[in-house]
């Protein structure tokens, strides 16, 4: 009997500075590292950022926003290409990322 597996998206609280550090952010063709901003990464073969030499552990996906009805088809993916990696919402990222920087900012 065939059972087929479905994406569901869960929440889970990170610290911000370990994601950052660690983050492959994908766009449509390459990708780029949030921790040194090299730009032009493979997505789907490079485990560590060629500039800076962070290793890999979360990625995120500029697409998921740009292109909603494919969220589930990239997950997908990505999980079977990248299963080491692990897929974040990059809005989610970009809101925690910019709530941080205000606070800092402020000294809050």
């Amino acid at each position: 009997m065939f059972v087929a597996l479905h994406y569901l998206r869960t929440y889970k609280s990170f610290q911000l500075e370990e994601v950052k550090k660690n983050l492959l952010i994908i766009g449509d063709l390459t990708g780029n590292c949030a921790a040194c901003n090299a730009l032009g990464i493979n997505a789907y073969d490079t485990k560590a950022c060629p500039e800076c030499g962070t290793v890999f552990k979360y990625i995120a996906s500029r697409r998921l926003e740009t292109h909603p009805s494919e969220r589930f088809q990239l997950a997908r993916r990505l999980a079977e290409k990248r299963p080491d990696l692990l897929l974040i919402d990059y809005l989610d990222y970009q809101k925690a990322a910019g709530d941080k920087a205000a606070r800092d900012f402020f000294s809050v």
